[in-house]
């Protein structure tokens, strides 16, 4: 039962393909559900890791990817429909690509890595996550809502993003970035702490 939060995020990530292949055909409907059942998966998947303590390192890979991979590939599909400016989701990308790879030399140089997610990291997910299904609701024969909310995605919600990109990407390699550096010097310490042991023994 320990390993049910992994498979809920692992099911969000086997949903990325379905939702994105509905969005592209325009079976806006059938795409929206399937993104509910996503995020409903979400939340159970943190609720159950918290309340019963089944937090593994792999599920604190798991949980964020599935996110990025979902709205990476949500983004594209809308960007290619001409609904999301290419210069937004290139920043998405790029500050994904940074953090992911960051995380990759960090666990291949120390051999761990324990995810924390900042606040302003969780912000900017959750409002990724609402930018899309906006965009969803938009695309829905609902009156005049879905120019509506395009418009107030352009004019508002876009730039919000790309601010929230920036600063919560540019925490993110601040904070590992001197987290890296204590490490190493404290590596470094160590070793010439046991050099200097063994030059007197």
């Amino acid at each position: 039962m320990s390993a049910l939060p992994n498979y809920l995020s692992m099911l969000r990530i086997v949903l990325v393909l379905p939702i994105t292949w509905l969005l592209w055909q325009h079976q806006v409907m059938s795409a929206f559900w399937l993104m509910l059942v996503a995020g409903f998966s979400d939340a159970l998947d943190g609720f159950l890791a918290r309340r019963y303590g089944w937090q593994t390192e792999l599920g604190t890979l798991l949980d964020p990817l599935a996110d990025k991979f979902l709205i990476a590939a949500m983004c594209l599909v809308f960007t290619l429909q001409g609904l999301i400016p290419l210069w937004l989701v290139a920043l998405i990308l790029t500050r994904d690509g940074l953090i992911l790879l960051g995380a990759g030399v960090y666990r291949g140089v120390f051999g761990d890595l324990t995810v924390n997610p900042s606040l302003l990291s969780k912000t900017n997910t959750a409002l990724q996550i609402l930018v899309v299904l906006m965009l969803m609701v938009s695309q829905m024969p609902i009156g005049d809502l879905g120019p509506r909310l395009l418009t107030f995605l352009q004019s508002y919600t876009f730039p919000l993003l790309a601010v929230l990109c920036i600063a919560s990407g540019s925490h993110y390699l601040f904070v590992w970035g001197r987290h890296s550096w204590r490490r190493l010097r404290g590596k470094e310490s160590e070793e010439i702490h046991d050099s200097l042991e063994q030059d007197d023994s």
